[in-house]
């Protein structure tokens, strides 16, 4: 009798051990820890191209048929094996040279911009520091390409008066994203973009009033064919 006991006792925790492990796999599916780090795409390609974010080869909610101008959605992975792949949208095919390095407990956004045959993946890194009571800030990323015409990089200028003094950021070249620039939160604010030493506007970026202890970042692309107006999209921070 004493030895069925023990026996049993020894099969009660055999069985709690399965179930405990069981329990980590479906928490960990890709065994490198929990995910730790947030990560979004933005597609700025040229060509009509439309994107898949693939992690773990599912495509989630929000992260399928991304178009021109459009933003995946803010995605939790793990750093050091985030198990993502780029594609092009309908298909299992991934664009070539995704080679992410992300820290933990890092937010980051993906800028994808060149083509099809050959993208290109800027890593930008979102952290902030929470902007002072009534301000909000606010981060320009240039992702213009040749087409369009100028030095290619930019200075620019918060809310510029007649005479433009000393600008907030300037040389932001492509596929780079400035610092975040502090603006004042509960009223409308004008963003100025000039060619790199060069006072001519190249841009002004109607920014509605934000909230305050609030972050944006605004991507700058090409006009659209027939234009030459750039165009801005808006992007929240990742929550």
């Amino acid at each position: 009798m004493y030895s069925r006991r023990i026996t049993a006792a020894i099969l009660a925790l055999a069985s709690v051990s399965v179930i405990t492990a069981c329990g980590d796999d479906d928490d960990d599916p890709i065994g490198t820890g929990n995910d730790n780090t947030t990560v979004r795409f933005f597609n700025a390609t040229s060509g009509g191209l439309s994107l898949d974010i693939a992690e773990n080869g599912t495509v989630g909610t929000g992260n399928a048929n991304i178009g021109f101008g459009l933003a995946s959605s803010c995605t939790r992975v793990n750093n050091t094996n985030p198990q993502l792949a780029v594609r092009t949208a309908n298909s299992t095919t991934s664009l070539p040279g995704f080679a992410p390095a992300f820290a933990a407990g890092g937010t980051y956004t993906v800028l994808v911009t060149g083509t099809q045959a050959a993208p290109v993946f800027t890593t930008l890194n979102d952290q902030f520091t929470t902007p002072t009571t009534g301000n909000a800030a606010v981060r320009i990323v240039n992702a213009t390409t040749s087409a369009t015409t100028g030095t290619g990089s930019w200075d620019i200028y918060v809310n510029p008066g007649a005479t433009l003094g000393t600008p907030n950021a300037t040389a932001v070249g492509r596929t780079t994203a400035s610092t975040y620039l502090t603006v004042p939160a509960g009223q409308a604010n004008t963003i100025r973009l000039t060619n790199t030493g060069q006072t001519t506007a190249q841009l002004n970026i109607a920014v509605p009033s934000l909230t305050s202890g609030t972050v944006s970042t605004i991507v700058v692309t090409d006009a659209a064919t027939g234009s030459t107006t750039l165009r801005t999209f808006t992007l929240p921070a990742c929550t």
